[in-house]
């Protein structure tokens, strides 16, 4: 069932009493979790903090920490899952669900109130009513039964009872159908850090430290390419009333130290504020894609625009922030002045940054990326339940060290990311399969563990994607969905496979969930289902070939 009131069916009961919680893994659930420790802190709630990896980690977890808990929380997991089934719930347990991961799962929906759903139900999502779905057990007819001559019972078939099946066997086709549409496409809603900043507001207990901590789980939801522009202009237009009237004072009249918003227009560069003009140009894929940057000629053509542009070759090499002041103030007019020239149309973008102290400004993409590196860049031994609770910290404006190593280690992930998408694509590495293009990337292939976790191979496959456009000749290559494969557990023999759209797809629905399932049917792949994200599988790295062969045969 879905909460109406968050503050009266939500906020109330578990302030009351203990309750466990369970974060999955990725940046917009991090910033959620550290705007409830705030709130949680400030009424002094009671509460046990468990991170997971994956249905089957939440599935142990909850079983090894569900004594004396009679309210559970979980955060962007669980709402994909049939939890009364899943769990096996006892009566006096409530699960509280606030996941953006799409569509929800229908006997969630349609709980009696064991499991709360805190998401508001998305007015453009089409659920399907409950009697389409579900039959009362006073409505489920049993058949009339005769005895024969040996005294045993047997169905009375008589036209009432045949009537009865036909209806019960039409009733299921329609089941079935209407099921099949609600779930086939994969997509995300909003950010779940935005929903629990507006509880905040709503308990009077909002900051500019809460706003920002959901501002930066709302623009992953973009950058990540998890929602649609359209469905984040209506987010963000939310999130700058709240900045408008947080931030009305000017900063040189705010105390040492105090953070301040602001909400701007800036190039759309990867860490950019960083890093050097020239290397946020070469590693940011919209650049990348339209300078042809994995080309010979990409690189003669960026040194023409920078010389276009009119900036010494010296300064482009040059921290962005020690630039020539005078120059780096002009770069951004230098740009739009150019930007049709090199079609460079959407190189801007409105975006929310934030200063405190005499720290340097910070965009919330930089936070994104900082964020998202430190809760997946790491080597085999790297600790992804560790790593949420660093994530934590880091979010902390008192912990600017870890901050800054945060940002060094996302400009190291963006670099390895570069340079995996640069070597696929020079060895011509992207296949067209008909209906989609794939890429495998072969076992042993140095550092493929820092680039096979579930949200940098997402944007990996987003960056090739991209790159193959950008070099094929092909008007179909922005059509076409990508499949990327990579080796994840080369010691078990695992591979992880993502499906992403096609770049001119801009809904952001992702129909290779459902894809996957039936496939891996079809063609008996040994599998494991365990990310949240259903566009993402495991299987077995000998069953690859008869799988992706399964695939195109499914699509075609």
């Amino acid at each position: 069932m879905f909460v109406q009131d968050l503050q009266k069916e939500f906020y109330n009961l578990i302030k009351a009493d203990r309750v466990l919680v369970f974060v999955n893994n990725d940046v917009d659930s991090v910033c959620s979790m550290k705007i409830l420790q705030n709130l949680f802190k400030t009424d002094h709630v009671l509460y046990t903090l468990l991170p997971i990896t994956g249905k089957k980690d939440l599935y142990n977890e909850y079983n090894k920490h569900k004594e004396g808990y009679k309210y559970i929380l979980m955060i962007n997991c669980g709402a994909t899952l049939d939890l009364y089934e899943f769990f096996d719930l006892e009566d006096d347990v409530t699960i509280f669900v606030a996941d953006y991961h799409r569509p929800i799962e229908v006997t969630n929906i349609y709980n009696d109130g064991q499991i709360r759903l805190l998401h508001p139900q998305d007015t453009e999502e089409l659920l399907p009513e409950y009697q389409e779905i579900f039959r009362d057990s006073d409505s489920e007819e049993s058949e009339s039964e005769e005895e024969d001559e040996y005294g045993e019972k047997r169905p009375r078939y008589d036209e009432s009872a045949l009537i009865k099946r036909r209806d019960r066997r039409e009733w299921e086709e329609n089941r079935q159908r209407i099921l099949f549409q609600y779930m086939q496409y994969s997509s995300y809603g909003s950010s779940t850090a935005l929903l629990f900043y507006l509880l905040s507001w709503k308990l009077k207990r909002d900051s500019n430290d809460l706003l920002w901590w959901a501002i930066v789980g709302s623009t992953e939801c973009l950058v990540s390419n998890k929602i649609e522009e359209e469905k984040y202009l209506v987010d963000s237009s939310q999130i700058q009333n709240h900045v408008a009237r947080l931030n009305s004072t000017p900063i040189d009249q705010l105390p040492k130290g105090c953070l301040k918003i602001s909400f701007e227009r800036s190039l759309k560069l990867n860490l950019l504020r960083h890093w050097t003009l020239m290397e946020s140009i070469k590693h940011t894929a919209y650049t990348a894609m339209k300078f042809k940057l994995f080309s010979i000629k990409g690189e003669r053509l960026l040194l023409d625009f920078l010389a276009d542009l009119g900036i010494p070759l010296i300064e482009c090499k040059q921290k962005y922030n020690f630039m020539d002041s005078k120059i780096r103030d002009e770069v951004p007019r230098a740009i739009e002045a150019k930007m049709e020239k090199y079609d460079l149309e959407d190189i801007f973008h409105n975006t929310f940054s934030c200063q405190f102290g005499y720290q340097h400004k910070y965009a919330a993409t930089d936070f994104v990326q900082a964020l998202g590196a430190t809760l997946e860049f790491g080597d085999a031994n790297f600790d992804p339940k560790q790593a949420v609770y660093e994530g934590l910290d880091m979010l902390s404006r008192t912990n600017s060290a870890k901050l800054s190593e945060a940002i060094e280690k996302a400009r190291d992930q963006t670099v390895a990311i570069v340079k995996m998408a640069q070597n696929i694509l020079d060895s011509k590495q992207i296949t067209s399969a008909g209906p989609f293009l794939y890429s495998i990337i072969q076992e042993g292939t140095p550092n493929i563990c820092y680039l096979s976790r579930h949200s940098t191979i997402k944007i990996l496959a987003y960056f090739l994607q991209q790159g193959h456009i950008s070099n094929s000749r092909s008007r179909k290559a922005a059509d076409l969905p990508l499949i990327l494969v990579a080796p994840v557990d080369e010691k078990n023999g695992l591979s992880v496979v993502v499906g992403i759209p096609p770049f001119n797809d801009k809904t952001r629905k992702n129909f290779f969930g459902k894809a996957f399932e039936q496939t891996v049917k079809n063609t008996q792949t040994r599998f494991l289902i365990d990310y949240w994200d259903s566009s993402l599988i495991q299987i077995k790295t000998e069953d690859r070939s008869k799988f992706l062969d399964g695939l195109v045969g499914l699509l075609s």
